[in-house]
């Protein structure tokens, strides 16, 4: 359906797939992080992955019939390095604000041009240089307390989320590279398997099982169908599917949505205050989205 629309409308239907997702995304951080209350981080990805993977071996069949053997490993290569990150980040997520985790996390786009430079030996711009000092200026500020007080410190969510974007930017870099060889559908199906994989494996050594109760619960079910529908099949194809169609620079302005709508809505649902400080690093990390 959407290639039928890329062959109407041109490129523009990867770039509206790409703000859709980013506002998708920014939404999940504050709904995530409100369920995180009641069933921890990865049991929630267990829980909220299981239908998404059966829906995608249900729809994509096809794909998975047709799949070779390197498909199968160019799968395996994105599916490992979204799935850990998001088990990671989904860990830090639930130990500081759902702003906080967006912006870090979204760091990862001024890593992936140096990412790109190790695999094809291209070297970036000069510009990309500029962005990388200006984004990881943004991450120290925003992710390091006792700044301006010389007691230099940072907790282990901030932590997680600088590992998880170094996962985010590989998966970013290998996915680019692989749609060109493997079906998109396959490579996002592929992505929610090794994440459900990935977080079962972090739930059962890390997390105390969910109660049936807890589950049952009428508002943890309806921002589950969020996650599940909106926030993980719906995002994570619009995304794969934008970065195919729309240019690195278009893609370069639109990420930052991203970040900025999960402070928003961390802000009116969650009652999420950001410090002064931290709103500088995370318009440092916007800046040098936009400047790469």
């Amino acid at each position: 359906m959407l290639e039928k629309l890329v062959k109407k409308y041109g490129s523009v239907v990867g770039v509206i797939c790409l703000i859709i997702s980013a506002l998708l995304w920014g939404g999940e951080y504050a709904v995530a992080k409100d369920v995180f209350k009641i069933i921890d981080p990865n049991w929630t990805n267990v829980i909220r992955t299981i239908p998404v993977v059966a829906i995608c071996l249900i729809m994509w069949r096809k794909h998975f019939i047709k799949a070779k053997a390197d498909d199968w490993k160019r799968g395996a290569v994105c599916g490992i390095l979204f799935g850990v990150a998001y088990a990671v980040q989904s860990i830090g997520l639930n130990m500081i604000n759902a702003g906080l985790s967006a912006f870090i996390s979204s760091a990862y786009i001024v890593l992936v041009p140096f990412m790109v430079w190790a695999v094809s030996k291209i070297r970036p711009d000069l510009k990309v240089f500029v962005s990388s000092v200006v984004g990881i200026l943004g991450v120290f500020i925003m992710s390091v307390t006792g700044l301006f007080e010389g007691n230099l410190s940072i907790g282990l969510g901030e932590i997680l989320s600088i590992v998880s974007a170094v996962g985010y930017g590989g998966a970013m870099v290998a996915l680019d590279i692989y749609t060109e060889k493997s079906s998109v559908e396959f490579l996002t199906a592929n992505q929610f398997i090794y994440t459900l994989i990935a977080a079962l494996i972090f739930a059962l050594v890390l997390e105390e099982p969910p109660h049936l109760i807890q589950v049952m619960d009428g508002v943890v079910i309806i921002e589950m169908l969020y996650m599940i529908v909106l926030g993980t099949f719906a995002t994570q194809l619009l995304f794969t599917f934008g970065l195919k169609y729309a240019t690195a620079s278009q893609a370069g302005v639109i990420f930052p949505l991203e970040s900025v709508s999960a402070a928003i809505f961390g802000c009116i649902f969650l009652k999420e205050q950001m410090l002064p400080v931290q709103l500088l690093g995370g318009a440092m990390i916007v800046a040098a989205i936009i400047i790469s």
